[in-house]
């Protein structure tokens, strides 16, 4: 039976008694700078964790080999340390394993040639040694297998030189055992796992210290290696690339001496062959090739013979052409290059003689932006013009767009998209039409609409939608009736009503918490300030932010945090200018971004500003390019805010990158509107609907598509999911191409391949991100380590292997049922303040109350705040008040 989160009551748990003295803007192709690396180094490696940050360890750098690692976030574009290598190496290999750890292997470091292996644990931070290698290498090849194991084969050794060794990495027991030798001792050449999982070795370096041209295939089943046709041109520092087609690209690299290789050619799987293709328009070598989501391969810098190359390059399947797009900020060679969730590419580090040898840059391409490739289309027009309305995504991917005001007044119909015919079909009708109303799907799936504005006034009543019977019915009315309030879904199941106006009152500072459970109101603390128009943002820690609006004093920069453990409100960090009809989105780093809207000063707004949750304070970042208010924005599956429509800027769009704070035009909707709705469907398209626009109330639609080009084939599929899903507990997915089409990235040693599940999961409501490390995957399963610390209700499941989203699906997020706790230890911090922790079920929710007189019934105690799950079922509590009292009580309350 589906236990919803409901179905929990307050239980008092356990009270604690402690008695203790009081002590102490971008360019075209956009190559855009990132925040610089820590340490400057080349020869690296970098991989793509399935926490969606990207793993750089090792290298050289300031003359010295380096054991020190780093992660870079694309959610905030910066750099932080992690745990360090225990040996120094460079040239090495690094493989991320299906159990979510990253092999290291070999290299070169201040000792010689390395044997050693070890494993970086992301969900520890920390590397231990594994099992080391047979024989010493560097400047080898990994390649993850399609049974998990990891095949290294060739590179130097200083005592034997190139090798034609190979050995294979078993994850379960860690060891290395020999594997069929190569054909040809080799170092500086590519692998290339192909479709049938066959493994291409091709080109390099050999015992006459000569470029190869020969060319040779493992066979896992068999563990041999066939020589086939060679290549057309002997070559080594090029790039291999496992195109959609099953073909293999290789580009570029030197060749005995003379300048870099302008040449690239095709192997044929099918028979064995090379054939040849388009040239690169610059020679190059030591460069990094990467496989975009629309099937292009992107090559960027390298070396031509005298300087380091800052020149990108595109080369297209269809044509076999090679496309110079744009340049990189820093020229650079013995770089790696990247490819994230998102579709762009990182490129790190690198070296250039001229700017003091190894680097500390780093610079993202986004293939999306200047031209735009992000387009609208035409979809079914609702049957109903409208706006000042609601849309719903549903779990099972259809959206339910409920009243606004259309040509003769407030509206009580309602209708469904479904996006598979691209239709609408009308569904059961409100019992009151009602526009500037809030929806909210409840965790029990269905959708509570509330308040707004009737054509006989304004309304306190709210209702329920059930999807499966297509039908509403009335469920409590708030204290207040309200409109242009906001509607938040808590993490304890409860919904937050705040604010609004209404004819009696005008701007409200009253606040209601609806209870699915009991279908009743209850009165919660009161806003600070009234105010209507203002957004509301539910925030990682469960706290909501509500951000300006408007009252009898104009418009407000004021921003109010509302604390569920306490039911009360207390002041933030205000805005720099004061807003009413803004936007506010969640961005994945936990910040929030208000963009535009109105103030009687300026009008129409393009400033922008993003809240920090930790310092509470706001920072301005870069303006729109267009003013505008009653615009839409949406967090899309790129990580980008997605900026739509508004008042003086009704028919534009731009994107936000949360990682170096700046906008980007867009296509451009087909028709203006504003207040109109914006939904992200599992197809990972945007929903616009209805508005009001230059001819008046609309009742066209329209689809966004970023514009990454992926064809659908290859994008991953899901066919199921763990649902409901008990935070605690792994999240299994089973679906079909979750090894993706190709690596994503490759080259020789730095290669970084990104042809493995990325899963995320996306509160429904409030569209809080999160991706869960794995403990195992492969092409068609994934299972994570236990789910925590994320709200309960629908959740979006999304697939990423190679740059490109899958289609989601919709599950079920349950708490577990909170347990007695477990002490692990009270302490005095120096500062005075008392601090204890506590074991539970993981992702339960507890208030801490206080008192310091035990004779008080718990319904007199002080209610402090909610304990913290620092780590899965470990909840820590610190009372600042305690410095003030020699003697508290506690109290441990479920909620």
């Amino acid at each position: 039976m589906k236990t919803h989160l409901g179905n929990l009551a307050p239980v008092t748990l356990l009270v604690l008694v402690f008695t203790f003295s009081a002590a102490r803007e971008a360019e075209a192709g956009a190559c855009v700078p990132d925040e610089p690396l820590i340490t400057a180094r080349y020869l690296h490696t970098a991989t793509l964790l399935p926490n969606g940050k990207v793993l750089v360890a090792g290298g050289e750098g300031a003359g010295s080999y380096l054991s020190s690692s780093e992660l870079y976030d694309p959610a905030t574009g910066t750099w932080t340390n992690t745990g360090s290598l225990t040996t120094a190496r460079a040239n090495h290999t690094t493989t991320l394993l299906p159990s979510g750890l990253v092999l290291v292997t070999g290299g070169y470091g201040p000792g010689g040639v390395l044997s050693s292996a070890e494993l970086y644990d992301p969900v520890a931070g920390t590397w231990t040694n594994t099992g080391s290698l047979n024989t010493a290498r560097y400047l080898h090849t990994a390649t993850l297998l399609p049974d998990g194991q990891v095949l290294v084969a060739g590179g130097y050794n200083a005592g034997s030189g190139p090798l034609s060794s190979a050995e294979l990495y078993d994850p379960s027991s860690g060891t290395w055992t020999t594997t069929g030798p190569l054909a040809t001792a080799r170092y500086l050449h590519t692998a290339t796992l192909l479709p049938n999982g066959q493994v291409l070795v091709a080109g390099g370096e050999g015992n006459s210290f000569n470029a190869l041209s020969s060319a040779e295939l493992y066979d896992p089943v068999s563990r041999a290696w066939t020589t086939v046709h060679p290549l057309a041109n002997a070559r080594l520092y090029h790039t291999a690339t496992l195109l959609p087609n099953g073909q293999v690209l290789v580009a570029g690299g030197g060749n005995n001496g003379v300048l870099p290789l302008v040449s690239a050619e095709l192997y044929v799987p099918s028979n064995g062959t090379w054939t040849a293709t388009g040239n690169l328009t610059t020679g190059r070598d030591l460069h990094t090739a990467t496989l975009l989501p629309n099937g292009q391969v992107l090559i960027a810098g390298g070396y031509g013979g005298t300087n380091p190359i800052s020149s990108v390059e595109v080369y297209d399947m269809a044509s076999r052409t090679w496309t110079t797009t744009n340049w990189l900020s820093t020229a650079r060679y013995n770089h790696t290059a990247t490819l994230l969730p998102s579709g762009q590419v990182l490129f790190v580090g690198g070296y250039n003689a001229n700017l003091g040898f190894s680097l500390s840059t780093a610079e993202t391409y986004d293939p999306t932006i200047n031209p735009p490739t992000g387009s609208w289309t035409n979809t079914g027009a609702l049957h109903t013009p409208r706006w000042e309305h609601t849309a719903t995504l549903l779990p099972d991917g259809r959206v339910l767009v409920a009243g606004g005001a259309g040509a003769d007044g407030n509206l009580s119909d309602a209708e469904l998209y479904d996006p598979a015919a691209g239709m609408w079909t009308a569904t059961g009708p409100l019992t009151n039409g009602r526009s500037l109303h809030t929806a909210t799907l409840l965790p029990n799936d269905k959708v509570m609409v509330a308040g707004g504005e009737s054509d006989s006034g304004y309304l306190s009543s709210a209702e329920l939608f059930d999807p499966v019977a297509g039908s509403w019915q009335t469920t409590g009315a708030m204290a207040d009736a309200r409109y242009q309030h906001t509607a938040t879904l808590l993490s304890n199941g409860k919904v937050l009503v705040a604010g609004g106006f209404n004819d009696v009152s005008g701007p409200l500072a009253s606040s209601e918490l609806y209870d699915p459970v009991t279908g009743f109101w209850s009165v919660t603390g009161s806003l600070n300030i009234p105010r209507d128009l203002h957004t509301a943002t539910l925030l990682p820690d469960g706290k909501v932010l509500v951000v300006g609006g408007q009252n009898d004093n104009g418009e407000l920069s004021s921003a109010e945090l509302y604390d569920p453990a306490t039911g009360n409100w207390r002041v933030t960090g205000s805005l720099n200018i004061p807003r009413d009809s803004h936007t506010a989105a969640l961005l994945p780093s936990g910040a929030v971004l208000v963009a535009g809207g109105y103030n009687e000063t300026n009008g129409s707004l393009a400033d922008a500003e993003q809240y920090d949750p930790a310092t509470e304070s706001w920072t301005e970042v870069s303006a729109l390019n267009t003013a505008r208010y009653a615009h839409s924005a949406i967090l899309l599956l790129n990580g980008k805010v997605l900026v739509a429509g508004g008042v003086a800027a009704t028919n534009s769009a731009e994107l936000y990158e949360p990682a170096n704070g700046t906008w980007t035009l867009t296509g451009a909707p087909a028709v203006a509107r504003f207040l109109h709705t914006a939904t992200l469907l599992l197809n990972g398209q945007i929903l616009i609907a209805g508005g009001y626009g230059s001819n008046g109330i609309t009742g066209s639609a329209e689809l966004y598509d970023v514009g990454l080009g992926q064809h659908d084939a290859w994008r991953s599929q899901i066919t199921s999911a763990t649902s409901p899903l008990n935070l605690g507990e792994s999240l299994v997915v089973t679906g079909a191409q979750f090894r993706g089409i190709a690596e994503g990235s490759s080259g020789t040693v730095q290669d970084s391949s990104a042809d493995y599940p990325l899963v995320q999961l996306r509160s429904a409501e409030s569209g809080q991100t999160l991706f869960l490390s794995s403990t195992n995957w492969g092409t068609n399963s994934f299972a994570s380590v236990p789910a925590w610390n994320f709200p309960p209700g629908e959740a979006r499941v999304t697939i990423f292997v190679n740059g490109m989203p899958g289609t989601s699906c919709i599950v079920h997020i349950n708490i577990p049922t909170p347990q007695i706790p477990v002490l692990t230890g009270p302490v005095i911090l120096d500062d005075g303040t008392f601090q204890f922790n506590f074991t539970n079920a993981v992702g339960a929710f507890f208030d801490v109350l206080a008192t310091t007189d035990l004779s008080l019934p718990t319904t007199n105690w002080a209610v402090l705040g909610r304990a913290i799950e620092i780590s899965p079922g470990q909840f820590q509590f610190t009372d600042e008040q305690a410095t003030n009292s020699p003697q508290r009580f506690y109290l441990i309350r479920s909620q």
